[in-house]
């Protein structure tokens, strides 16, 4: 990939005492040393520079840092490209952080964020979650100690619970959803979005957490896991209430 400059990150000065003439500088003057480094694979903390990636190789929802420092509120969008909805970047993350920590990350509940399936303009099939939460169990290493709580939020047309006030997602949404059948998880090798496609991505983003209750500008997060709790229960019961 280095050779092709395929690559995933960007060459940048060092932060820690090995950089401190170089972290201030957009990047190395002499660029052969830093590609023959990438290529060989001899990349680590002790150079000048440092290989900086978005980590999207590795851990696509950045959740393997957060536990390695034992953050207690974690909350994750999962905007990866996954129509199967096999949610392949979350047991990828946890599977990793089990093998490498030893700490399990366990959801209580079945993860019911389902698959795209719309039936009539502006109304989804049987409704799903919007997210998920799960426990992040450091007691299982760090002994007596707090353990930490995961919402999971994945986008789907399919979490909503239909009322008689609204007509389901906005129409708009619906639209675009109806013209491009993987949103909203069209391929990731698009990286030029038109209007329509990212204003349909914001707003559908938008309404995800109008479902989920509190805007997260106005809650702290213990608030927002109790919203999300209650959609989590209140779209459980709206599905036991209306199975056939």
């Amino acid at each position: 990939m280095s050779i092709f400059n395929v690559r995933l990150g960007a060459w940048l000065g060092n932060t820690n005492a090995k950089g401190d003439k170089t972290y201030y500088r957009p990047g190395p003057k002499l660029a052969l040393m830093p590609l023959f480094a990438e290529v060989f694979g001899l990349t680590n903390s002790s150079r000048r520079y440092v290989n900086l990636s978005d980590g999207g190789h590795f851990d696509n929802l950045g959740l393997y840092e957060v536990v390695l420092r034992r953050c207690r509120h974690v909350l994750v969008s999962d905007a990866g490209n996954d129509g199967s909805f096999a949610f392949e970047d979350l047991g990828n993350a946890i599977r990793k952080i089990r093998i490498d920590f030893g700490i399990p990350i366990e959801f209580r509940e079945k993860i019911e964020i389902l698959p795209n399936e719309t039936e009539s303009p502006g109304k989804p099939g049987r409704p799903g979650l919007y997210c998920a939460i799960a426990d992040i169990r450091y007691n299982a290493i760090d002994g007596d100690v707090p353990n930490g709580h995961l919402i999971y939020i994945k986008p789907t047309l399919r979490g909503h619970i239909p009322k008689e006030s609204d007509g389901g997602v906005p129409y708009d949404i619906y639209s675009y959803a109806r013209s491009s059948k993987d949103f909203p998880h069209e391929t990731t090798v698009d990286q030029w979005f038109s209007e329509s496609q990212f204003e349909s991505y914001r707003a559908l983003g938008a309404h995800i957490l109008e479902q989920l209750g509190e805007p997260l500008r106005d809650a702290s997060f213990d608030s927002f896991l109790g919203t999300a709790r209650l959609h989590i229960e209140n779209v459980r019961k709206h599905i036991a209430e209306t199975k056939p």
